[in-house]
């Protein structure tokens, strides 16, 4: 055997353990919650709305539904254009209980979401604040119990899932099984290792967490990130919890054209130069021995045709595509997502590739990557 050609088996061989280490430590750590909290702390909801008119009143409708015995909802007016402020002041015919405030619009003044953010905790009476986003509502009328029972001793910050409706076509199958595929790998850090995502439209901390963190005030210029940079600031293995039972998620409404899809790719990939380097480093060499498992393994299947590397190569493959069915399948139970799993043998290729074209787009276009 050539040297090249016993390089090039090393060289394999590092990146296929590298990868199933990744897919074992990390990928398979969902399990049913044991410890769950009997206190019912009172809850804050924040929502932030921008021309959110159309949804705004669902959403308010659905929230004031839940079976929850103290919470408030507060909505942020950011610069709406539309009918949103008039939508609200129906809403709170109906439930007095509401809140609303509003951020008048300022054209010398540009800001992100994250100061909608802010001004929603500030009006925020309790100590526990809930997020989500106007244009999705709670999986069920439990949503806020599931959170809140997740606050166990020393839980200071709840990780929630996000899903997408079900619709037809390819991009909503993309958009489903990548928030999925995400959602598996951040609960993973979350319980393996430290936490670095989430979603803005269903997590919650304490507000003493809130007051804590320094990076987010210092970087609400940011028009993303609201979620993902206060989890990697302030998140640790021990202060975090994850729930992705159905009655704990949230449903929104998928993006329906491609280019909607590659802006709000765009804004969410502004904040990965933020993450941890620990996590950015783990995440970064999971897409590269990825695609050299994948790719390397073809070419030598191809260009050293022989019995043992055959076997040897085919065995790699083989257990590292076993280990991401069997995560992906386990986690698809657990969290009530159907018809995902089954695509995981093409979308385990594709879907870097994917995300890199919509980010590449996204980059080269003209258009604002405003929150909304």
């Amino acid at each position: 055997m050539e040297s090249v050609e016993l390089y090039a088996i090393i060289a394999f061989g590092v990146v296929a353990v590298l990868q199933i280490f990744y897919q074992s430590f990390f990928m398979l750590r969902m399990r049913r919650r044991k410890e769950i909290s009997t206190e019912r702390p009172p809850l804050s909801v924040v929502v932030c709305a921008r021309n959110e008119g159309y949804n705004i009143a669902r959403l308010v409708d659905s929230l004031m539904a839940q079976k929850y015995p103290e919470f408030q909802v507060v909505v942020v007016d950011d610069c709406s254009t539309d009918d949103t402020l008039m939508q609200l002041a129906e809403a709170r015919e109906r439930h007095p209980k509401l809140y609303y405030t509003s951020i008048p619009i300022d054209n010398h003044f540009k800001h992100g979401k994250k100061l909608a953010v802010t001004v929603g905790i500030k009006a925020a009476k309790y100590a526990h604040l809930v997020m989500t986003d106007a244009d999705c509502v709670p999986s069920s009328e439990h949503w806020l119990e599931n959170i809140a029972q997740a606050f166990t001793d020393g839980k200071q910050l709840v990780i929630g899932y996000g899903k997408y409706r079900k619709t037809s076509g390819l991009l909503n199958f993309i958009i489903r099984y990548e928030a999925f595929w995400n959602a598996v790998q951040y609960f993973g850090f979350a319980l393996a290792f430290r936490p670095f995502m989430g979603v803005g439209r269903n997590m919650a901390y304490k507000r003493e967490l809130y007051d804590a963190s320094s990076k987010y005030r210092r970087n609400i210029h940011v028009l993303s990130g609201d979620d993902d940079l206060f989890i990697a600031e302030m998140g640790t293995r021990k202060n975090t919890a994850v729930v992705f039972s159905e009655d704990s998620q949230t449903i929104s409404e998928p993006k329906h054209t491609w280019s909607q899809w590659v802006a709000q790719k765009a804004r969410h990939l502004q904040t990965a130069s933020y993450y941890p380097t620990s996590v950015s480093s783990i995440l970064m060499l999971e897409q590269i021995t990825r695609q050299l498992t994948i790719w390397g393994g073809v070419a030598l299947l191809i260009l050293i045709p022989t019995f043992p590397i055959v076997i040897s190569v085919a065995s790699a493959l083989f257990v590292r595509e076993v280990l991401i069915y069997i995560s992906l399948y386990r986690a698809q139970k657990l969290m009530g997502e159907r018809g995902l799993w089954g695509a995981a043998i093409i979308m385990d290729t594709l879907l870097p590739w994917i995300q890199l074209i919509a980010w590449i787009c996204g980059k080269s276009t003209k258009k604002s990557t405003k929150w909304r």
